[in-house]
């Protein structure tokens, strides 16, 4: 099986070459004549997937690292029998941490204390109910508002 994965992503081959040879190369750039023999594409948000890009091409399976799928015709992956994969939630917890540790740094330079803070935390998918924990066990009163949520 040979995967072609976008030059940025880190450990792609350690990760994914004990399923064959991995070969990597520039995202912004990528075209379908370096896919003809590619089993496995692996790619950020910088790579449009679509016709224009696997026509032609062995690609059997695609995987983005990324959280957002607005760069993949997942249509067209489906009427291809193409397989595909996202990463919803994979950061969430390094993104609630980073809040966190930006909310205790700002607390700190004005001297204050963030037990009986209040924040509002604005959308509670992957990332904001991570804040929205973390606040809670440092004292924090938490305000939720996700609109999406409201309209269902």
């Amino acid at each position: 099986m040979k995967v072609f994965a976008d030059e940025n992503i880190p450990f792609a081959k350690e990760a994914f070459g004990e399923w064959g040879q991995v070969v990597t190369g520039p995202g912004r750039t990528l075209t379908s004549d370096r896919l003809k023999d590619v089993d496995v594409l692996i790619v950020r948000s910088v790579t449009r997937v679509g016709p224009e890009l696997l026509e032609g091409t062995s690609v059997r399976f695609v995987g983005t690292c990324t959280i957002g799928t607005d760069h993949i015709d997942v249509d067209y992956l489906r009427q291809r029998g193409i397989g595909f994969a996202s990463a919803p939630g994979s950061n969430a917890e390094s993104v609630a941490e980073y809040v966190v540790a930006a909310s205790l740094t700002l607390a700190e330079r004005r001297g204050m204390d963030l037990s009986g803070q209040r924040i509002g935390v604005v959308g509670v998918g992957n990332v904001g109910s991570r804040v929205a924990r973390n606040a809670e066990a440092l004292g924090m009163q938490v305000l939720l508002n996700d609109p999406p949520l409201q309209r269902a």
